[in-house]
């Protein structure tokens, strides 16, 4: 069977959704699909080197209309596809019902949340839902939030997002202080490491808050944030009102990013609804590369986060994002328990090999792709 995937989110485009896809497919048999996509600069080396079909169309984004349909359906013929994979539900998703192939859609989260709770848009979703023949969710928030928007259940596969397990790996003992170094950290620094783009939702103000009370007591507490963010300002000065031991990094190099994650003693996100649930974290992969470096984590109750740790397994899950003190206490409790933080830590390591691994996740995702063969 073959399909063609339809997106506006596909590399050498940079983001989230262009790396899981990317991951994703890129393990995928080359002569099962092909890919139809926005421009971006640089393409034509990337789509070049690639052994599987890409075309990209001249308009820079893809949108639901007469002229997007008939170049699907065009190239969905001149490839032989069996079926088409529409990226995201909304608004792309919206051509599903005109093409003449049947047509599967792909939820992350955040498109299908605020639409899926407005009466109009809930109703044009839950069309291109219900019509699917199939829907590939990226973890169980978006999944339950497609089942909201269509009113029914609906046949779902959960793909979440993944990591590469032989990329993100713990940092050896032995290594670790020249590790730290590379970041301007001493070996016995406690280290609480965040990273993430740089907003509201993803609470590093509460993050920074629990360090600065800590820090007092813990004259060797360091907290490290790599990224950055509409939010940045903000957060340097409440560091600063704060006088929080906090280093703010920038964008840290993808090659960098493992050995960051590894040589930290806890990561912390306190991620959280706003907007009366209409923004949530989708999944919160962070976590994931976190728990593949054998670092425990603790994260904020919203969306999809509670299913990227498992409170008391691998790290912790605060039910109330914006309580510092509850933080700074969890905080401490994985610093100053050695075994805990040693049990974490195997537990990460060996649920996102099992669970998060692209392998995995890619062999999930073929099996989902196979549905279509027996229609």
């Amino acid at each position: 069977m073959k399909h063609l995937l339809v997106t506006n989110d596909f590399p050498p485009k940079i983001g989230g959704i262009q790396s899981l896809l990317w991951e994703w497919w890129r393990r995928l048999p080359s002569d099962s699909f092909a890919v139809l996509t926005s421009p971006y600069d640089g393409a034509a080396e990337f789509d070049a080197s690639q052994s599987f079909r890409i075309e990209r169309t001249r308009e820079p984004v893809l949108l639901p209309h007469p002229l997007m349909t008939r170049r699907i359906n065009d190239m969905a013929r001149d490839f032989g596809a069996d079926f088409v994979v529409l990226d995201p539900a909304l608004p792309l998703g919206l051509v599903g019902p005109s093409l003449r192939l049947p047509y599967m859609v792909v939820l992350h989260g955040a498109e299908v949340t605020v639409p899926g709770r407005l009466p109009v848009s809930r109703q044009v979703l839950g069309h291109v839902l219900r019509g699917a023949r199939h829907v590939i969710a990226a973890g169980g928030y978006p999944a339950r939030e497609g089942e909201h928007a269509a009113g029914r259940t609906l046949p779902i596969t959960i793909v979440p997002p993944g990591v590469d397990t032989k990329r993100f790996v713990p940092v050896a003992e032995a290594d670790r202080a020249s590790v730290r170094a590379r970041f301007g950290l001493a070996p016995d620094d406690e280290v609480v490491l965040g990273v993430s783009r740089l907003v509201t939702r993803k609470g590093y103000d509460t993050v920074i808050r629990a360090v600065a009370q800590l820090a007092p007591h813990r004259p060797r507490l360091r907290l490290v944030i790599g990224s950055t963010g509409r939010d940045e300002s903000r957060l340097r000065s409440i560091a600063a009102e704060t006088n929080a031991p906090v280093t703010f990094l920038g964008r840290v190099a993808h090659e960098d990013l493992p050995l960051l994650y590894g040589c930290a003693d806890v990561f912390s996100m306190m991620c959280r609804n706003r907007w009366g649930g209409l923004e949530q974290e989708g999944f919160g992969i962070v976590f994931v590369e976190a728990a593949a470096c054998g670092t425990p984590q603790i994260a904020g109750d919203s969306g999809g986060a509670a299913e990227a740790v498992v409170d008391g397994e691998t790290g912790f899950v605060m039910t109330d994002p914006n309580d510092v003190p509850a933080l700074a206490a969890r905080i401490t409790q994985v610093l100053d328990d050695a075994p805990l933080r040693r049990r974490m830590s195997i537990a990460s390591r060996q649920r996102a090999v099992a669970e998060f691994d692209y392998d995995v996740l890619a062999g999930r995702l073929g099996a989902v792709l196979s549905v279509g063969e027996n229609g």
